[in-house]
């Protein structure tokens, strides 16, 4: 078995959103058609098989689909792309503060601002009017709204020019059960 990790989400207030858990991925695993990054710059990669219970502050709902959570430790992003099996539908992009890592723990703050990318990496920025309604609702900071919108700019820069951090998402992968591999 892989590495458990509790994953949590928090508003900039710092209430919890939404807590689940995960399965560390061994960033030297090749897990599909991804291109691997740099020694040095690799993301922490995060498993949530189909039927993850994702326990938000709303109710409890089972995940519908396989995803790959793709974070970096000083990045202010997090890649969710989910998969129909093996085939990738659609990367969400979600703009956070950087995250906190632990051994066993992650957390982070949503900032409300999201991309939803495709595999032909077409793009929708969705919640901007979200971000601006939070933004002034929990009065975000000056550095936190330069920094989400700088953010902002990084994605859509890379999917523009097809390159940068949406190699590292998986178009198809190997197998859906990467949570049963034995750690290496």
């Amino acid at each position: 078995m892989q590495q458990e990790m509790q994953i949590e989400s928090r508003s900039y207030d710092l209430l919890v959103r939404g807590r689940w858990q995960g399965y560390r991925v061994d960033e030297s695993r090749v897990l599909g058609d991804e291109q691997l990054a740099e020694k040095g710059s690799e993301p922490l990669r995060l498993w949530l098989p189909t039927g993850t219970l994702m326990q938000w502050s709303t109710g409890k709902r089972p995940l519908r689909n396989n995803c790959l959570q793709l974070l970096w430790p000083q990045r202010w992003y997090i890649l969710s792309a989910f998969y129909n099996q093996c085939v990738l539908m659609y990367t969400y992009a979600s703009i956070i503060l950087p995250p906190t890592i632990e051994y066993d723990r992650l957390s982070y703050v949503d900032l409300d601002l999201n991309v939803l990318v495709k595999p032909d990496l077409s793009y929708e920025v969705l919640t901007q009017a979200e971000f601006e309604r939070m933004a002034e609702m929990l009065q975000y900071d000056e550095q936190t709204r330069i920094g989400a919108l700088m953010a902002l700019r990084t994605l859509t820069s890379s999917i523009q020019r097809s390159v940068g951090i949406f190699a590292n998402v998986p178009h198809t992968l190997r197998q859906a059960d990467f949570h049963m591999a034995q750690c290496s």
